[in-house]
């Protein structure tokens, strides 16, 4: 992880590379989610008790994306914040 961050770093000002490894990214997670869902899919037990998983998958899922929402709004509040006069 050191060494992506150290290479990313010195490569920051290559604009080329930086939108290629966005949309790398960006086809990562919809290739990781597609594969997540086809092993769920394929998973008999996850299937048949998906009717008594759902409500606490969804508290679970609720709590996370408001847990997320607030602390990206923290963040956002308190190390983005613009300095007095600036536009």
């Amino acid at each position: 992880m050191l060494g992506g961050m150290l290479l990313g770093f010195l490569l920051k000002t290559k604009q080329r590379i930086v939108t290629a490894n966005e949309k790398l990214i960006t086809y990562a997670i919809y290739l990781l989610l597609f594969l997540m869902g086809v092993s769920i899919g394929s998973n008999e037990l996850i299937m048949n008790s998906l009717s008594s998983l759902g409500t606490l998958a969804l508290l679970l899922s609720t709590g996370a994306v408001a847990g997320s929402i607030l602390m990206g709004f923290l963040v956002f509040k308190f190390f983005f914040k613009k300095i007095e006069g600036e536009k």
